[in-house]
């Protein structure tokens, strides 16, 4: 080989060295003064264990939401609706002032004024006269004393109950305690795991609540008729309050 394809050979692998250490050194991370680039002995992917935490807990409710109201009949639609007006009257005088509810807690819900038919033996409607009806939402606390609460109001003209829902006023409070048992659960979980694995539990990697917590309500269906004959009997009604369950799960990932 001639001097002249020697120093061409030469001067193209010193091209190709070139080329090929600018590429790699643009695949290098780049630094700022003062920071250190520590490379990874693996593929980055870490030992995690991932485990389901349940968190549960029974608490008594302490908050009653009552539906009632007064019905009244009149041959006029205006008739009906001054007698609601008169019985709504005396209701309000338990609710406020026997009772001392605040303004918040009683809210109408619903009010209807409607005729009410008769049929004949060949099916044909006659209006016979008119119905009113006022129904109003108490938020009630005294649990204890929550039968003599209904037999006051059902004596006062409320000759409508709907039904009492029981819940709760300490939800948040309720709330980070099941969250807690919940993580104690997951965190107990993955110990188990990490022991059965020989290894040991390094630290949270992510948390995920799922569903939030839920704090169902409790429904009871009280008879009205029920109610006013215990109450002209001079024994009080009696309401069982039951409990709730409050629940959360979590998803808790730990590094070992």
């Amino acid at each position: 080989m001639n001097m002249t394809m020697k120093k061409k050979w030469l001067i193209t692998g010193v091209a190709a060295l070139a080329l090929t250490t600018a590429l790699y050194a643009q695949s290098l991370p780049r630094f700022g003064p003062g920071e250190v680039y520590a490379a990874e002995q693996s593929s980055g992917v870490k030992n995690v264990i991932t485990v389901n935490g349940q968190g549960e807990m029974t608490v008594a409710p302490d908050v009653a939401y009552i539906n009632l109201g007064i019905r009244t009949e009149a041959e006029t639609a205006k008739d009906a609706q001054a007698a609601n007006a008169e019985a709504y009257t005396k209701l309000r005088e338990v609710l406020f002032d026997k009772y001392k509810l605040p303004a918040k807690d009683v809210q109408t819900s619903g009010f209807s004024v409607r005729p009410e038919y008769s049929y004949s033996d060949r099916g044909e409607a006659k209006v016979k006269g008119y119905s009113a009806t006022q129904m109003l939402q108490v938020t009630y606390r005294d649990l204890d004393n929550l039968g003599t609460f209904l037999d006051a109001v059902s004596a006062a003209g409320a000759n409508q109950i709907e039904g009492v829902r029981f819940s709760t006023e300490k939800g948040q409070e309720y709330e980070l305690q099941v969250i807690e048992k919940a993580m104690d659960n997951a965190k107990a979980k993955a110990q188990a795991i990490a022991k059965y694995a020989g290894k040991e539990l390094k630290g949270i990697v992510a948390v995920n609540q799922g569903g939030g917590v839920a704090i169902p309500s409790e429904y009871r269906n009280i008879e009205m008729s029920k109610a006013m004959m215990d109450s002209a009997a001079g024994s009080p009604t009696s309401i069982s309050t039951g409990e709730l369950k409050v629940t959360t799960n979590v998803t808790v990932q730990y590094e070992f």
